[in-house]
């Protein structure tokens, strides 16, 4: 089964570079091909699923990446990730559908479909990876492609908020990394399912909360948090409508998602540390993102602070334990993270 959890990442990969082959004509059409074939894969994954074992990672793939340094080519879902990688799958083949109908100006309906395509492979990627490099790779796959959209494809305003977008996350990205160093350092693996069974064992709590702020700050800014929030509103107005779909229906989940999969169960004392002033911000993200929303008149800047505010409640749902990746508040935020991602992220002009 895990062939699936293979599948589930090849398939767009290898549609994104049939569609550089393809004449420009075919090009969604193919794309359009290549993501349903994915929420197919996604669909079947979500069938072979055990529900009663959701704690545990099932449908894994774990074989030998760059063995001198112990890398691992390690995929699998559990309750976090499953609903997020069906989620994904789904909501980029709404835009394959919607970009049969129309395509941003200025046309070029290859290069979009190919940026589509290598977006999903980042974004389902970054929900199935168990080895942190790999995680951080498919991370980081996402920007590229998520910054050509706007830049190529986004509104009047496109340019300032791409390079806002790209120099956000690219610094935050790079905070993140130091923390997963931190880890490696620390325990002299990148597996996470192994992190995440030793609970931060062996590791000092001032390292724990110095480890848990270099990964959740990174991660917050991706989310956002506020007040790291700024690049949102700007890049979810100016993006082309199939670029503000994933953004607000998938790249924001990813945060929290990092949050939910690294940050508290790998750096269980730091969470505990950090959790009060953490809330803290959550609550003033939520009321300021709220009194933001009142002042819109642009639906996009309205969904854009709305998902700002939702990242709030995320962290208030949530609380750091030792079992906090296989509890059901866990769940219950990954239950969250997904089910606004239809409907904030619906298609705004």
């Amino acid at each position: 089964m895990g062939a699936l959890t293979v599948l589930l990442v090849a398939v767009p990969l290898a549609g994104c570079l049939a569609v550089l082959a393809a004449p420009e004509g075919a090009a969604v059409r193919l794309g359009t091909a290549a993501s349903g074939l994915t929420l197919l894969v996604a669909l079947a994954m979500a069938a072979a699923f055990d529900y009663g074992g959701g704690h545990r990672m099932q449908l894994q793939v774990d074989a030998p990446w760059v063995p001198a340094i112990d890398l691992r080519f390690h995929l699998g879902v559990d309750g976090v990730s499953l609903p997020l990688a069906v989620l994904t799958a789904l909501l980029t083949a709404l835009c394959f559908v919607y970009s049969l109908r129309y395509v941003p100006e200025p046309g070029r309906p290859r290069a979009l479909t190919a940026l589509l395509l290598l977006l999903e492979v980042g974004m389902l990627g970054t929900f199935v990876a168990l080895d942190l490099l790999l995680f951080f790779v498919f991370f980081e796959v996402v920007l590229v492609p998520m910054y050509a959209l706007i830049a190529g494809w986004g509104g009047p305003g496109r340019g300032p908020a791409a390079y806002k977008f790209i120099l956000y996350t690219l610094l935050g990205s790079g905070v993140m990394l130091v923390g997963l160093l931190v880890l490696f350092a620390q325990t002299g693996t990148l597996d996470m399912v192994a992190l995440i069974d030793r609970q931060g064992a062996g590791m000092a709590s001032w390292v724990q909360v110095l480890g848990f702020l270099a990964v959740a700050g990174g991660l917050a800014v991706k989310a956002p948090m506020w007040p790291l929030h700024s690049w949102l509103p700007d890049a979810h107005t100016e993006a082309p409508t199939v670029g503000s779909v994933l953004l607000a229906g998938v790249l924001l989940k990813m945060g929290t998602y990092g949050l939910i999969r690294i940050a508290v169960p790998m750096y269980p004392d730091g969470a505990a540390a950090v959790a009060p002033f953490l809330g803290a911000f959550a609550a003033v993200g939520i009321i300021y993102a709220a009194l933001a929303c009142l002042a819109q008149r642009d639906l996009k800047r309205l969904v854009a602070f709305s998902s700002a505010a939702t990242w709030g409640s995320y962290c208030s749902a949530s609380r750091p334990s030792p079992r906090w990746a296989s509890t059901p508040p866990c769940s219950a935020t990954s239950h969250m993270a997904s089910s606004p991602g239809c409907c904030s992220s619906s298609p705004a002009g």
